[in-house]
């Protein structure tokens, strides 16, 4: 993925009114919690990346 489309989407994330942006943290939470769960390696990529984007440690 493009480096400058990393950027626009984290951006536009940090630009998400406070109540919408701690919706989207719950869900990349439970997002990545399932991910865990399953075998497939790129479900785990995917909520990585997703919860990084959202600053979530």
């Amino acid at each position: 993925m493009n480096g400058w489309l990393l950027r626009l989407i984290a951006l536009i994330l940090g630009a998400l009114s406070g109540p919408l942006k701690e919706e989207l943290i719950k869900f990349a939470k439970a997002f990545r919690e399932s991910a865990r769960q399953t075998k497939n390696p790129y479900d785990d990529f995917a909520a990585d990346i997703i919860c990084w984007l959202l600053g979530i440690p």
